[in-house]
């Protein structure tokens, strides 16, 4: 299994507005094409991504990458799609960051973030006891990531650990 995440951070005085633009593109994406599409909007923690105002992600996970390039690659030809997509794009700031994972061996296939809302921290690429580590494949290279249910990450490894809280508009 394989999680992509897309961070976007939306205009700071047009938050409401920005998450209706975002759902609705999420809303698109998940009618017209074989993805399933959730979306988050930051609870904020500070020295994360997600602590930045108006920060939004948005996940999917699936099994086999290529099928998963078909999928955006077919969703990027639709003709209706340029407007809905340019609608969220004109409420964001700054650049958008992707990252993929692959999962830790052994993850149950009914493995989904939590709902209504998930911790994930991200930190440097090493073994950390007990913790099943995500590896990185795109765009968080030297990280692992994971997504504890609560603070148990050990304190040896909470060096350069970045920490986001995530809640479920989607």
């Amino acid at each position: 299994m394989q999680l992509f995440q897309r961070r976007r951070w939306i205009c700071p005085d047009r938050v409401a507005e920005g998450l209706e633009a975002f759902v609705a593109q999420l809303d698109w994406i998940d009618t017209h094409t074989g993805l399933s599409m959730a979306g988050w909007r930051a609870e904020g923690h500070p020295g994360g991504l997600a602590a930045e105002p108006g920060a939004i992600l948005a996940t999917t996970t699936y099994h086999d990458h290529g099928w998963f390039l078909e999928e955006v690659s077919r969703l990027q030809s639709l003709r209706n799609y340029g407007p809905v997509n340019e609608a969220t794009a004109t409420l964001t700031v700054g650049v958008d960051t992707f990252e993929r994972w692959d999962a830790p061996m052994h993850l149950p296939s009914c493995w989904t973030l939590g709902d209504p809302m998930f911790r994930q921290d991200t930190g440097p690429d090493a073994e950390i006891p007990h913790i099943a580590t995500w590896s990185n494949v795109e765009g968080g290279e030297g990280h692992v990531t994971w997504f504890p249910d609560e603070d148990k990450t050990p304190a040896a490894v909470r060096s350069g650990v970045r920490t986001e809280r995530w809640r479920r508009i989607h």
